[in-house]
């Protein structure tokens, strides 16, 4: 046989070999040689990849194509995390600011007012109450002792959902969907801070509790000196 007959068969060989490769292989070996598509660049001009609005499209400029779109996907994740961390500073700073004017009451009037204006008119939470144990705004002593072993267990507060029974003894309207209560004292023997939100989800178990358990420290040592009962 001469060389010109064994060229022939040899390239008739690798064609019925070629026809045998099945998807898997073609996909096995690319992985397992991702330097292959680098060292042939005029493969990649070559493949035509079937793209929905303009027909066939090279795969390089599917890739760039996809690029571009996580690029996006990218950029819009982290605007919207931008605006959390910014709404988060404020909620921060307000809370803050509400510590600081509560160290300045003279007394719980004073208290229920700066509760009031922050948590109503610069949070827009829908409810405030503030219960003091033992003075004239108190709770009825049987709800009062279901309401706080049921809802508190043992903790200084409690945040989710409240029953038409309970929304009732604790805030004078009834269109709360999710609140906050804390109670004040070092064993929450002075009172209970009730804050309402419409929304039946703002309030809820798993949230962050720094700045509710900041706010309940304050109210500790500040109502016991300001209490007149």
């Amino acid at each position: 046989m001469n060389e010109t007959s064994r060229k022939e068969d040899n390239l008739l060989s690798d064609e019925l070999t070629l026809n045998h490769v099945s998807r898997q292989q073609v996909e096995e070996y690319l992985i397992s040689n991702p330097d292959f598509l680098v060292s042939h660049p005029n493969i990649l001009n070559k493949i035509k990849v079937p793209h929905q609005v303009h027909g066939s499209v090279s795969l390089i400029e599917r890739q760039a194509e996809q690029l571009r779109e996580k690029v996006k996907i990218l950029q819009k994740q982290l605007s919207e995390l931008i605006e959390v961390a910014k709404q988060n500073e404020r909620i921060y700073r307000i809370y803050a600011d509400l510590n600081l004017r509560l160290f300045k009451c003279r007394s719980i009037v004073e208290v229920q007012q700066s509760l009031t204006d922050v948590l109503l008119n610069q949070l827009e939470l829908d409810e405030v109450s503030l219960k003091l144990f033992g003075s004239d705004n108190d709770l009825p002593e049987t709800s009062k002792h279901h309401l706080l072993k049921k809802r508190f267990n043992n903790r200084f507060y409690y945040l989710g959902r409240l029953s038409h029974a309970e929304m009732n003894m604790v805030f004078e309207k009834q269109t709360t969907g999710s609140v906050a209560m804390m109670l004040i004292g070092e064993q929450g023997e002075m009172g209970l801070l009730a804050i309402g939100c419409k929304q039946p989800h703002h309030f809820h178990p798993g949230m962050d509790t720094l700045l509710i358990t900041q706010l309940q420290q304050f109210l500790t040592l500040v109502v016991p000196q300001l209490a007149e009962f």
